[in-house]
């Protein structure tokens, strides 16, 4: 059996259409046809069917130390050798805010996470010192490269995390809303957490839940508002200092869009992943970088060609955005990170704000972390490459196309569908946001859309002369083992089960193949069109705004064929992801 049938039997089921993803029936592949592979040197192996779900890397019985030392420690710093002593000082009072977000997010990941620290910190033996130390790269006594497994409770990871209730369902929260539909938008807030209080569940604002640390964070930042003397950053601290306290965030986010100065600063509430329950509220985190202006300004002109890659995406007009246009690109290092910016797998680049009203006014802004992404390509990406991939693929592995990769991804967070209509409690047509419509399989589904149209949008751009055509292959060859990256992080994990969707995909579309050897081999042509018809399905699947059919949709994706569960085996002493120090935060090396 082929590698493609292998997938097509017991994976892809075919990847039906929407349409019957809509209907509930199964079986015909819409899939469009492609060129035949080029066949490798030897014929790629079998590839018999898999009967277990999407298996992990082989860590489960590894030790909390040996899982501690899968995170390789990366010094991350800048030159600020140019900042005034008043910028300096106002760079400090910004890490000083950014610190209270550690508290915050977390009791956000588990209410009980205080209690856990200081239980672990009484257990003086090397066991105990490995469990405190991966307690604070997991943010939590879960292992989240293990779906969750537990290695400092005996309790399961509730889904929703410390914003809900440990015992809420997502039954419960519709029901009630069902029966108390006034609620629905307290409810929904991206800035609230739900608590019982005798047999009522209320709606408490961030501002109140976490006043002890909001009130010190915004301080500090009207602190730095006072010594910067950029105009630009002034006012973002002194608004995002108010909407701490109000949970009102719209200004200040469109005056963070507006921010041009070489603190490039990012604070509060922003990213759902946490809420695996029902994928509404946001995880308070902070990223403190220094700016390259004119490396921004050489990627300024991709801002520009937004409404391109918008026009030019394989679906209809009708699944089409029109959003802000201004979507600036920021190339940054980073020199501080706290809350869910900092835990176990660290971002290298995002795409803010998410409020669907300021990418409608402004677009969203692209903020690509310099130096943590060229240290994740070295210590991690490479090495990946250069083991999993056919060993004539390793010339192609390249820091110049991973880093275009991701400001690619991050551009295509702002294309595609941003709401779908649904009815209201009135009983009239509203439009609601994706990830309200979607829930917790709005980030998969999310993250796998921005890789994918990522490499479709960096390939429109190399065909329009905007970047070299040498790029071509070494951002294919590239991308692939950035995939093999991201699955590494675990299914339990967005941009892992994004991965997974990715690769099953490809593999069903004979883009990649396995070698008799068990490295992968990529077929580029082959891959460009699957990545044309994955990026076409992606988008419609969002498009229905059903969690269901997007359910449906994914469970195609959910086993692994066993070659490649041990080509990701044979990688298990690589690391998995880094941890991050801060010189300039007055941090040094763990232990």
């Amino acid at each position: 059996m082929s590698l493609r049938r292998s997938i097509l039997t017991h994976g892809r089921a075919a990847l039906v259409s929407l349409a019957c993803v809509a209907s509930g029936c199964s079986g015909a592949d819409t899939a469009e046809r492609r060129p035949a592979a080029k066949p490798a040197a030897k014929a790629p192996t079998a590839i018999p069917a898999a009967k277990a779900p999407l298996p992990e890397p082989e860590v489960h019985k590894a030790t909390p130390a040996e899982r501690v030392a899968a995170f390789a420690p990366v010094v991350l710093t800048a030159d600020v050798s140019g900042l005034p002593a008043n910028e300096r000082a106002a760079l400090d009072k910004i890490i000083e805010a950014s610190r209270h977000m550690e508290p915050i997010f977390d009791v956000q990941a588990f209410e009980e996470n205080p209690a856990l620290r200081e239980g672990l910190a009484e257990d003086g033996s090397a066991e105990g010192k490995a469990k405190a130390e991966l307690f604070e790269i997991m943010r939590g006594p879960w292992d989240r490269q293990e779906h969750h497994k537990a290695f400092a409770t005996d309790r399961p990871r509730p889904p929703g995390g410390g914003f809900y209730p440990p015992d809420f369902t997502a039954d419960e929260f519709k029901a009630w809303l069902a029966a108390h539909p006034d609620d629905r938008p307290a409810f929904e807030s991206l800035t609230t957490v739900i608590r019982r209080r005798a047999d009522d569940l209320v709606a408490i604002p961030y501002s109140e839940a976490y006043a002890a640390h909001l009130g010190p964070a915004a301080e500090a930042l009207r602190d730095a508002a006072k010594l910067t003397k950029n105009a630009s950053l002034k006012r973002f601290l002194s608004s995002r200092a108010k909407a701490l306290l109000s949970d009102d965030y719209y200004q200040s986010d469109k005056d963070w869009m507006d921010l041009d100065a070489t603190i490039e600063v990012t604070i509060g509430p922003y990213e759902t992943y946490e809420d695996e329950l029902l994928g509404l509220k946001g995880a308070f985190e902070a990223f403190v970088t220094v700016a390259d202006a004119a490396a921004s300004a050489d990627l300024k002109r991709f801002k520009g060609r937004l409404a391109d890659m918008e026009r030019h995406l394989p679906v209809g007009d009708e699944l089409k955005t029109t959003r802000g246009g201004e979507s600036p690109i920021r190339v940054v290092d980073l020199v501080f990170s706290a809350g869910d910016a900092r835990k176990s797998v660290q971002t290298i680049a995002f795409n803010l704000p998410n409020d669907e009203r300021v990418r409608a006014e402004k677009g969203a802004k692209k903020v690509l972390l310099r130096n943590l992404i060229a240290a994740k390509f070295e210590t991690i990406m490479r090495p990946i490459g250069e083991r999993a991939l056919a060993a004539e693929h390793g010339a192609d592995l390249d820091a110049d196309a991973f880093f275009h990769q991701v400001l690619f991804h991050e551009l295509s967070h702002s294309l595609g569908p941003a709401y779908v209509k649904r009815t209201g409690a009135d009983g009239k047509e509203e439009e609601v946001e994706l990830r309200v419509a979607l829930g917790p399989v709005y980030s998969p589904l999310e993250e796998a859309k921005a890789d994918v149209m990522g490499v479709y949008n960096l390939l429109y751009m190399i065909d329009e002369g905007e970047l070299p055509a040498a790029m071509r292959r070494k951002a294919l060859i590239s991308y692939v083992a950035g995939l093999l990256r991201s699955l590494r992080f675990g299914v339990a994990e967005a941009h892992g089960k994004g991965a997974a969707i990715q690769l099953l995909f490809y593999a069903g579309s004979d883009a990649i193949t396995v070698d008799p050897d068990g490295r992968l081999r990529v077929h580029p042509e082959i891959l460009e069109h699957a990545v044309m018809s994955l990026t076409r399905e992606l988008i419609n699947v969002q498009a229905l705004g059903s969690q269901g059919r997007a359910e449906a949709w994914m469970v195609r994706f959910d086993k692994l064929p066993p070659e490649l569960a041990a080509l990701l085996d044979g990688l298990a002493d690589l690391p998995i992801d880094v941890r991050p120090i801060y010189p300039l935060a007055g941090e040094g090396t763990p232990g």
